[in-house]
């Protein structure tokens, strides 16, 4: 129960940032893409395709650049909030748990991960409406939701590694642009560790696990890179709560 409302506390903070609109923008932005080059290319397109074709085909972007961006921008965002209103010590000194406040700042992450998720589902349903409005030729048949949740889930799962080091990193540093500066560059490093190096460490690396199952040759191990996240974040979150009680990490 002390956890709902140190988690509800977390949530009602969110009105003070910019992490909605962040979230509405970033998940509209793929959709309308996607929907701006179906208008162009339809007369080329195959005819008749399955709807999940629809509903997956931006699967790639998502995890490629746009969850792994919007995961290191919210948490700056989110984990800001603190330092930038200097009200550790009065959080610190109402009548919750560390272990409380720690998790709802995390569940709180968690949550607008889902919400950028969720809402890019909806823009693609938008998109939908538009392209059988215009085109109805291109899709048809049944829209398997099952499957399009399932996607989701598996992004979000390969999602918790990076998104447990950069809550560590967002509450370890009060300068937002040390945690947004190291996240940008670990990301930049992953395709870098991918096609140039070309070392196996990348499968281990947390900036990598989203982006790993749509290359050739790793697609086959995406369950298990999905366990590596969840080991990611379980360290990660282990070390930032020991450092979060033991350290001046609370500024």
């Amino acid at each position: 129960m002390n956890l709902l409302i140190s988690f509800r506390s977390e949530t009602l903070k969110l009105k003070r940032t910019l992490s909605v609109y962040l979230c509405i923008i970033a998940a509209a932005f793929g959709p309308f893409m996607s929907l701006l080059e179906v208008m162009d290319e339809a007369p080329k397109m195959l005819k008749h395709q399955p709807w999940i074709k629809h509903f997956l085909e931006g699967r790639e972007p998502m995890a490629i650049a746009l969850l792994p961006f919007y995961i290191i921008l919210v948490c700056t965002l989110l984990m800001q909030i603190e330092y930038r209103d200097k009200t550790w010590k009065q959080v610190l000194t109402s009548p919750q748990k560390l272990f409380d406040i720690f998790m709802a700042k995390f569940l709180a992450v968690q949550t607008m991960i889902w919400l950028f998720l969720l809402t890019y589902m909806l823009f693609l349903g938008i998109t939908a409406f538009i392209t059988e409005a215009v085109h109805p030729e291109l899709f048809d048949g049944p829209i398997n939701v099952f499957a399009i949740l399932q996607n989701n889930t598996q992004l979000w799962i390969l999602g918790l590694g990076l998104s447990s080091v950069q809550f560590w990193l967002s509450l370890r540093f009060k300068n937002f642009i040390a945690p947004l500066g190291i996240g940008i560059a670990g990301w930049f490093l992953s395709p870098m560790m991918l096609f140039q190096f070309k070392t196996s460490i990348v499968e281990y690396y947390p900036y990598a696990f989203t982006i790993l199952p749509e290359i050739p040759g790793h697609a086959g191990k995406a369950i298990t890179y999905q366990w590596y996240s969840v080991i990611t974040m379980m360290v990660f979150l282990t070390i930032a709560f020991v450092q979060f009680r033991t350290s001046k990490v609370k500024g």
